[in-house]
This record gives structure tokens, sequence and C-alpha cells, in this order.
């Protein structure tokens, strides 16, 4: 889809529709757009890493942990309506969290 090209999304077909990514800072935004209008809008901010040695059961290791928030919103949609509504869903990123 060109509309989500032209807002800087790595834009790549799927079964049955399309997938959007666009990563700026600790943030991904994902589309997922269907043929039929099904609209995806899924946005993911990594809060927090942390990672140190650790040993289970007496095999040495690396425990990892990540968090993070999802946000996600679902609606029907055009193709006409899916720029407006790509742009509107990045701007509700909270004052001061928007890379």
């Amino acid at each position: 889809m060109e509309a989500l090209k032209a807002l800087g999304y790595e834009v790549s077909p799927i079964e049955g529709g399309v997938y959007g990514e666009k990563r700026r800072g600790g943030v991904v935004y994902q589309v997922f757009y269907a043929e039929k209008g099904d609209l995806r809008l899924r946005r993911k901010r990594f809060l927090k890493e942390e990672a140190r040695p650790l040993a289970l059961a007496g095999v040495a290791g690396q425990w990892a942990a990540r968090w993070e928030v999802e946000e996600n919103f679902f609606a029907v949609a055009s193709p006409e309506e899916l720029p407006h509504l790509v742009l509107a869903f990045e701007r509700l990123d909270p004052p001061g969290e928007n890379p």
C-alpha cells in the first residue's frame, strides 16, 4: 500500500492483506489491513530491559526480561481512511513519550 509507504512504514504482503511496520525510538507501530477492510493498529512501547547471568538447575545461562506496553485499535475501514486512522493512532502517544 502506497499510503503506508508514504507514512514511513515498511510494507509487506500477507495472506489476505498487507502488514506495515514503523519503528521510532522505543516504539513499534504495526498496521494489519485485510482486503475486506478489517484493520488492526498496534503500538508496542518498550519500557525497560534487564539482563543478568543466572544458573538454573546447575546450568549457567543468561536471564533477560523486557517490560512493554501493547495498545491496539480495531475497525473496519476503507483504504482511503487508512492514512488518517494511522496518523491519529500515532498521535495518541502520551505527551513526552513520542520519540
